[in-house]
């Protein structure tokens, strides 16, 4: 059973989108071909959204005025705002723990540095200064800090954190190899996330807030044979693709495992989740971009059959597996706080667009145009309830 209805071709569906950037972006991420495992660094940006008591509120990005900035609406399609302006192009807006304020990154010729500024809009000023490339805001659940990734020194990305208000920046990897895309556990005492620091393949590592403890959790398995051979696979272990084809691992709510993904074959992703102090791992669905329910029994995932991408719920114990979506492209599955509703992506017009639904599907809604470049791609998050 699902939300919606109706499907169209691959070639129709390729018509729609276009024969450029788009298309090309889309259908690289959507056909899952072979990523370039040495460049973490080109990982493809995030965007995120909000909900608070009054009325549930989504930040995202978009190219609408011209130039890629954050907007803010409420999930009725009312209360559109754009909360940032040129200069620069500004992205993967990140909300603050108590739903108050939000960290997100501009870009402006050859620099890109963290900002902060308030829910509105207002307040708006930087974190970071080195020059270089700063990125990939993450806040710690309390809120006091914010880790990120950063090449200043020419050390290629690398993970530090720092204070909420950019005091106190301090670095927390150094092995060769690029680190990135951070991801806090829900308790705040350590860090997952991936790097190439082993035989250039991006693995999964978890380590202690502070940086010690460092530990891979996947295997830098590669096993190359025939590709054309069903007989053979080969499999590339990585982390999740975050919401929007990034590597990216996600904790589940009780912090006692991690969901990424794996590479089977040349076309085909594995959702597994993997014990951070057992190692014991487990497959979940084929597919990627998975997102855990609040109450840590269901994970959302994209499936791809036959070229057709849908977003599919199932049970952590794989007893129930329900599709949610039913035509078009859809990525990026993103739950609100108290698990009755899903954001996520979709191209159902030939454009990018921001969607709601219910969490079994129904009501699926449009509430605006997150086009711009797919090499950017935005990821949905909901913003935590106001405190």
């Amino acid at each position: 059973m699902t939300g919606e209805s109706g499907s169209g071709s691959d070639a129709h569906l390729t018509a729609r989108l276009g024969l450029g950037r788009i298309a090309g972006s889309i259908l690289a991420l959507l056909l899952l071909t072979v990523p370039l495992l040495s460049n973490l660094w080109q990982i493809p940006h995030r965007t995120f959204a909000a909900v608070g008591p009054e009325a549930e509120r989504l930040a995202f990005v978009s190219s609408e005025g011209g130039t890629v900035q954050i907007f803010a609406i409420n999930t009725d399609g009312t209360g559109l705002q754009q909360l940032t302006r040129p200069p620069g192009q500004s992205e993967i807006p990140v909300w603050s723990p108590d739903g108050r304020r939000i960290a997100f990154i501009r870009a402006q010729e050859r620099d890109t540095q963290i900002y902060l500024m308030n829910a509105d809009g207002g307040g708006q000023r930087p974190l970071t200064a080195s020059p270089g490339t700063n990125t990939f805001p993450a806040w710690s659940p309390g809120g006091p800090s914010i880790a990120f990734v950063s090449d200043r020194g020419g050390s290629g990305p690398q993970i530090y954190v720092m204070n909420a208000d950019g005091s106190q920046q301090t670095r927390l990897t150094a092995s060769p190899g690029e680190s990135t895309v951070p991801v806090w556990s829900p308790d705040g005492r350590r860090i997952a996330f991936v790097s190439t620091r082993d035989q250039g393949l991006p693995e999964l590592y978890v380590m202690n807030a502070d940086g010690t403890g460092q530990r891979r959790l996947t295997d830098p398995e590669l096993y190359v044979a025939n590709p054309y051979s069903r007989g053979q696979q080969r499999l590339v272990p990585e982390g999740i693709l975050l919401r929007s084809g990034t590597l990216h691992p996600a904790w589940s709510p009780d912090g006692k495992q991690i969901a990424f993904v794996i590479r089977v074959g040349l076309y085909e992703q594995s959702v597994q989740v993997v014990n951070p102090d057992s190692g014991y791992r487990a497959r979940v669905a084929t597919g990627y971009a998975p997102a855990w329910s609040p109450d840590g029994h269901r994970i959302a995932f994209v499936g791809v059959r036959h070229g057709d991408a849908q977003i599919y719920v199932m049970t952590t114990d794989r007893s129930r597996l329900l599709r949610l979506t039913s035509h078009g492209v859809n990525l990026l599955p993103t739950w609100s706080p108290n698990g009755r509703r899903i954001a996520f992506l979709a191209s159902r017009d030939g454009t990018l667009g921001v969607y709601v639904m219910n969490a079994d599907g129904s009501g699926q809604q449009r509430l605006g145009s997150a086009s711009g470049d797919l090499s950017k791609l935005p990821v949905l998050s909901w913003r935590p309830h106001l405190r």
